[in-house]
């Protein structure tokens, strides 16, 4: 946009200024197509003069003074400026700005208290005042559409922006609600929409934050400063599609799962590194499963198998859950043996990998991720019955007498080991962080009575012990559960195992 003046003058617009870092007015673009002229008639050209001097004023009533001077001028015989419509609409929209952002003036003051004497006792909306000069700047001038959009993210937007803001965080919905759409009325842009989003939901009107949550996405585009936005109205958008979807039934379930589909796919690929990334690709199946679309299952892990050293391990993990889930016995070994590799003490990993050999009839080579797993997590019941059946398994396979007897014998023996175990552990949660980790154990009394230490030891990637954690069960009886929690503060935690408990 191009401002011409009096040789001389000052620039009767500054397009910056000193504003909060996490949330801006936009400096207007300069165009070479957009020219605004505040010199003609010579009456705009006084107005300009004046314009400066209020913008450089200290004292509140002499800007005031001036600014009430400048609106009884420019709305005293309005037709003195009608062969310079956009530079009189310009320049009474930043006088509105300026009325408008001065500390103690409402929303819609009274008319004559702004220096208007056109209908002087009605009630003048200064959002919506300034809306209408910009509207009509560019009905005016077509070529300054693109730096008028610039111009409308300017304090009075930035106000109102974060006046919805701070309403919606406070949860005052109605608020949020009434500065948000006036946010609009200035510029059209993604936070209010977020905000509008965020008081819909909590209204449940779901469908309508989707709306907006859509919105956001749209005007956020690729500006990276809208990144966080962005990716948080994506994540809602998700979660809130497939909530529905469960909700739904029928036809309608099915399309509502495929939109919550494509919703967690592109999840993933804005935030490939997110914490909760291996929940979106689990989310993501469970979409395709719920739209009945289970043949595009393998869509879901189809990077993992040809990139596995992309993926955690993690969600190496989830994607086997996924193949298994879509009866892809081959694709499942392949990611839960890449979730080993990438974590060799992973317990969920190698129960898995065990699984899935199992589901192979290979049943031998479950005895390697078997032993690993009983020595992590000693008292599962489950993972003692590994070695059972893969005994039986093989019991099965042997025409040899001597041969079958000796698996027989095994898998008495593991079944008898599994079935000894004075107190039975699941593992009921483990949460890693950067720098912390916490693993929940369920424990169930089978012996008449016990009081145990339980000891964890927290493991690095390559195995090493980086921190270790230990407490108490109490007095327990047979048929008690109790859940037993540890906590280790260390960085790099990958695995666990805890000392067997007897």
């Amino acid at each position: 946009m191009r401002l011409t003046f009096m040789a001389g003058a000052v620039a009767a617009v500054s397009f910056t200024g000193a504003l909060p870092a996490t949330l801006t007015a936009q400096p207007g673009g300069v165009s070479a197509t957009c020219t605004i002229d505040v010199n003609q008639p010579k009456e705009l050209a006084l107005q300009s003069l004046s314009f400066q001097q209020a913008k450089a004023a200290t004292a509140p009533e002499q800007r005031k003074k001036l600014l009430t001077q400048m609106i009884k001028e420019l709305d005293t015989k309005p037709e003195r400026y009608a062969k310079n419509a956009t530079g009189y609409q310009f320049m009474l929209s930043e006088v509105l700005k300026m009325w408008a952002i001065e500390p103690g003036i409402p929303a819609a003051p009274v008319r004559s208290t702004l220096g208007f004497v056109s209908a002087p006792t009605d009630p003048i909306d200064l959002v919506i005042a300034i809306d209408a000069a910009y509207k009509a700047i560019v009905a005016a001038a077509p070529a300054c559409e693109a730096d008028i959009k610039a111009q409308r993210q300017n304090e009075l937007w930035l106000a109102q922006t974060q006046a919805a803001l701070s309403a919606s965080s406070a949860g005052k919905l109605d608020s949020a609600e009434y500065y948000a759409k006036r946010s609009m009325l200035m510029s059209d842009g993604p936070y209010a929409h977020y905000v509008l989003a965020n008081v819909a939901n909590q209204r449940n009107d779901k469908k309508g934050a989707m709306m907006h949550w859509k919105h956001v996405v749209d005007r956020s585009g690729a500006d990276t400063s809208y990144r966080e936005l962005k990716n948080g109205s994506m994540y809602y958008m998700a979660m809130t599609s497939l909530e529905l979807a469960s909700a739904a039934q029928g036809a309608d379930q099915q399309a509502q799962a495929r939109e919550a589909a494509g919703y967690f796919k592109a999840l993933i690929a804005a935030t490939p590194d997110s914490p909760d990334v291996a929940n979106h690709f689990n989310n993501w199946a469970e979409a395709l499963t719920l739209a009945k679309d289970t043949a595009n299952l393998p869509s879901v892990y189809a990077d993992m198998i040809a990139n596995p050293s992309k993926h955690s391990d993690i969600v190496l993990a989830v994607g086997g859950v996924v193949a298994t889930r879509a009866n892809r016995t081959d694709d499942a070994l392949k990611l839960f043996e890449a979730s080993v590799e990438r974590n060799p003490n992973s317990r969920d990993g190698l129960r898995n990998v065990a699984a899935s050999l199992y589901a192979k009839d290979r049943f031998k080579d479950m005895f390697g991720p078997s032993a690993k797993l009983v020595a992590l997590d000693p008292n599962n019941y489950d993972g003692w019955m590994m070695f059972a059946y893969a005994s039986q398994g093989l019991a099965k396979n042997v025409k040899l007498p001597a041969e079958k007897k000796a698996w027989t014998d095994s898998l008495v023996k593991y079944q008898t080991l599994a079935e000894a175990l004075p107190v039975k552990v699941e593992v009921a949660g483990f949460s890693r962080g950067a720098s912390e980790a916490t693993l929940t154990l369920a424990l169930e009394q089978i012996a008449p009575t016990g009081s145990y230490t339980v000891t964890a030891e927290f493991l690095d990637q390559a195995g090493t012990v980086v921190g270790t954690a230990t407490a108490p069960s109490g007095a327990l009886k047979k048929g008690d559960r109790k859940n037993v929690e540890l906590k280790a503060s260390a960085t790099g935690i990958y695995a666990y195992r805890y000392k067997p408990i007897k």
